[in-house]
């Protein structure tokens, strides 16, 4: 039965106890208790989850792999820039401890003050710029942002030459192409829902951990003023050399130096 309920979470890694006991029932006429599939599963124990979509194409990610091979692009080359939204709220811790059967509680001023968006140009040495901003992120937004970033880069193959985008629309504008070429420098496209070859989105939640930390620490700068908050949280994450070069590996780009 244990090899039964391990082959179905490996299909199913989401499963419940009680959905594995209905399960077990099911297919072998057996009523297990809750605490004996415990038992049976204490070598699989409960861990976050990371979600792939069903939509991503093998074939797509390969060939963005084989692009910055035949270019030969160095991760010091490299800038990855993406967007994330937080509030107010996104600055609370949601889990806590209390005695069991009760609810813990805790009492907090809160603000609505709308969504704030995040855009960071990530490199291996850390976040090179980034913008805090209340509004949407149209394409405006996006080519004043690569107008500025490109300041800070060099044509390639120097440092800071590939700059890496997912597939938003609003990062297809010609006018960026126009102006990355006219710099000489390479935009690429992400494969389609591939965010594990984005370091943006470990940089997102380290970032979203750090600011829940500071929040509880500093309580009364965000309430003074959150743009101002967030900011310092960017640039006390961005500022994390080891931590960028840790997710520029996870996102299978070897650290690398100009010569």
């Amino acid at each position: 039965m244990k090899k039964y309920l391990c082959d179905q979470l490996t299909n199913d890694p989401e499963l419940h106890i009680e959905e594995m006991e209905q399960m077990l029932l099911d297919k072998f006429d057996v009523k297990v208790s809750p605490s004996s599939v415990v038992r049976a599963l204490k070598d699989w124990p409960r861990k976050k989850m990371r979600r792939i979509a069903q939509q991503r194409d093998e074939d797509l990610r390969d060939y963005y792999l084989y692009r910055l091979a035949k270019l030969d692009v160095q991760s010091f080359q490299i800038v990855y820039f993406d967007t994330a939204c937080t509030n107010t709220l996104g600055c609370l811790r949601h889990s806590g401890r209390a005695p069991k059967g009760k609810t813990p509680i805790k009492y907090n001023k809160l603000k609505r003050g709308g969504q704030w968006q995040i855009l960071p140009a990530v490199t291996q040495d850390g976040i090179l710029m980034y913008r805090v901003y209340q509004g949407s992120t149209d394409k405006f937004v996006i080519e004043d942002f690569i107008s500025e970033l490109l300041h800070f880069c060099e044509p390639f193959p120097g440092r800071n030459s590939v700059i890496i985008r997912d597939n938003a629309s609003v990062h297809r504008s010609p006018k960026i192409q126009q102006m990355c070429d006219e710099a000489g420098v390479l935009y690429v496209e992400l494969s389609p829902y591939s965010p594990d070859f984005n370091p943006c989105e470990e940089i997102f939640s380290n970032l979203k951990t750090f600011i829940k930390k500071a929040y509880k620490e500093n309580p009364e700068v965000a309430e003074y003023d959150f743009k101002f908050f967030l900011e310092w949280c960017v640039e006390v994450v961005g500022d994390d050399e080891d931590l960028a070069k840790q997710l520029f590996h996870h996102a299978g780009i070897p650290i690398t130096h100009p010569e």
